[in-house]
């Protein structure tokens, strides 16, 4: 029989968001992937503590970081550059089973069945086109019903095998991430050409910002986004940077709202913890954050990730985490 875990709620879904935090720490699947990837005393003794719910929550966070360093074969590049890490068969059925219990295999649900915003996330081109097909089947298919929509991307070059998969999608032209979720919002939502087109251009490598905003035919607000770093002269905007800015900017957020985030399942996790951190927290509203279901998009098949990326992804969780636990305190 394969490895199988209960599902662990999603940190910032219950009414105590510290607790879940403590709870996710000290799940099965969490102590589980440490276990199998110990290579030390000392790990072995993380494993027992995060079990236990042994010690401060903000230092538990940070051991565990520290020990997800093993996993990192980004080194600072794109996702779809990072090298494979070597496993046994046996760890690999373990990480997949850990993924689908933490929510990074798809399985969140919809809360409600009208959202005052839908954010579709930017990412590598296929998430730009993927994220947006399923932002507005949800809507087509009356699953939900939205007061506005906005994609958030990035003034990010196209590396790697990117450039081919645009062209696989009919747009050879495209050559970075936010004219990529331009590309995929008009033509998932049907649009003609933007009603207003505001920005700025900066020689900073985060500097440069735009909105284009558009209309549905039936008269929804659809903006496509992309934010201004918060650290302009080090880096490009990042996914709290772009919440931020929508927050604020776009939206004029009102406590009480609604907000639906989609996004990929494996990203889930990260990315809801964020926006708990960067929208719920100091704006009051309700955050759900879904992945989208695979074979939306006709014409490009659902990707497969390796148990390598949940890994690199489940380390994307125990950073937003202890940002979202930060700002707890």
């Amino acid at each position: 029989m394969g490895t199988h875990f209960d599902q662990v709620p999603l940190v910032g879904t219950g009414l105590d968001p510290a607790g879940d935090i403590d709870g996710w720490l000290a799940s099965a699947p969490v102590h589980a992937l440490v276990e199998a990837f110990s290579r030390t005393e000392q790990d072995h003794e993380l494993a027992r503590d995060l079990a236990a719910e042994k010690g401060d929550v903000t230092e538990r966070l940070a051991r565990l970081d520290a020990f997800t360093d093993r996993w990192d074969t980004r080194r600072g590049r794109e996702r779809n550059q990072a090298d494979e890490l070597p496993m046994r068969p046996e760890q690999e059925e373990l990480v997949l089973a850990a993924a689908e219990a933490l929510g990074m295999r798809g399985g969140t649900r919809l809360r409600y069945d009208r959202y005052d915003h839908i954010l579709m996330l930017g990412g590598l081109i296929r998430a730009c086109l993927v994220r947006t097909a399923y932002a507005a089947h949800l809507i087509r298919s009356g699953q939900v019903t939205a007061g506005s929509v906005t994609a958030l991307g990035g003034h990010r070059p196209f590396v790697g095998d990117e450039f081919e998969l645009a062209a696989q999608a009919g747009a050879p032209e495209l050559g970075e991430e936010y004219e990529a979720m331009d590309f995929g919002t008009r033509r998932a939502f049907g649009l003609g050409a933007p009603e207003a087109v505001e920005g700025e251009e900066s020689d900073l490598p985060g500097g440069t910002w735009g909105v284009r905003r558009y209309r549905t035919a039936e008269g929804m607000p659809v903006q496509v986004v992309a934010a201004p770093s918060s650290e302009p002269e080090r880096r490009r905007a990042d996914t709290p940077d772009s919440y931020a800015f929508f927050a604020k900017y776009v939206a004029a957020l009102q406590p009480g709202e609604r907000l639906l985030l989609v996004t990929t399942p494996i990203y889930v996790p990260a990315q809801h913890a964020a926006a708990v951190r960067m929208l719920k927290l100091p704006f009051g509203v309700e955050v759900d954050t879904v992945g989208n279901e695979p074979g939306v998009l006709a014409g490009m098949a659902a990707q497969q990730f390796s148990a390598t990326k949940y890994l690199l992804e489940v380390r994307s969780t125990v950073r937003s985490l202890a940002r979202l636990a930060e700002a707890l305190r």
